[in-house]
C-alpha cells in the first residue's frame, strides 16, 4: 500500500515538473472560451424560454379579452335580431293575443327563425342554435313587444274585478 501511494506521490511531482518546466510557446489554450460557449448556450436557452413563455401569456390575455367581445357582440347581434323578427311577425299580423295568451302560426314562426341563418350566421354558430331553439328564443320576447305588453296589460286589467265598471283601462 505504501509503494501504490508513494509510487502515485512520484508521478504526480514528475508530472508537475514537466508542466512547470515546459516553455512558454506561442500556442495558448484559453479555458474562457470553453466556459463561454457553454454559458451562451445556457443563457440563449433560458432567454427563448423566457420570450416564449411571455409570449404565449400575452397570447392568452389577448384570447380571453377578444373572446369576450366576440361573445358580447354575438350576444347583442342575436338580441336584435330576435327584437326585430318578433316586431315583425307583431305587424304581419302573425300574432294573436287573447287574453294573456300569445298565439303565432307555425309557418310565420318557422320564416322568422330560419332568416337567422342568412341574418346572423355566425351568432348561431358560436353559441350553437338551431332555428327550432330560435323559435323558442322569439316566443319568449313576444311579451316583450310593446304592442303585445299593452295587449296583455289591457287584458289584466279587463280581467281585474277591482277595475271600476270592467272596462278597459285607457293607455295613453
Amino acid at each position: 500500500m505504501k509503494r501504490c501511494s508513494s509510487a502515485v506521490l512520484a508521478a504526480s511531482v514528475v508530472l508537475m515538473t514537466a508542466l512547470s518546466v515546459a516553455p512558454a510557446s506561442g500556442a495558448t489554450i484559453d479555458i474562457g472560451q470553453a466556459v463561454t460557449g457553454s454559458l451562451v448556450d445556457i443563457i440563449n436557452g433560458a432567454v427563448a424560454a423566457g420570450i416564449t413563455a411571455l409570449v404565449a401569456w400575452v397570447a392568452l390575455v389577448i384570447k380571453n379579452k377578444f373572446n369576450i367581445d366576440i361573445e358580447a357582440k354575438h350576444r347583442e347581434a342575436l338580441t336584435a335580431f330576435l327584437n326585430r323578427q318578433a316586431s315583425s311577425l307583431i305587424a304581419k299580423g302573425a300574432v294573436k293575443v287573447q287574453g294573456l295568451k300569445v298565439e303565432v302560426s307555425s309557418d310565420a314562426l318557422a320564416v322568422a327563425a330560419n332568416a337567422a341563418l342568412h341574418a346572423v350566421p355566425d351568432a348561431l354558430k358560436f353559441f350553437g342554435l338551431t332555428p327550432e331553439s330560435l323559435q323558442k328564443r322569439i316566443l319568449d320576447v313576444l311579451p316583450q313587444q310593446p304592442a303585445v305588453a299593452q295587449a296583455q296589460a289591457i287584458a289584466l286589467d279587463v280581467a281585474n274585478p277591482t277595475t271600476p265598471s270592467g272596462t278597459p283601462a285607457r293607455v295613453a
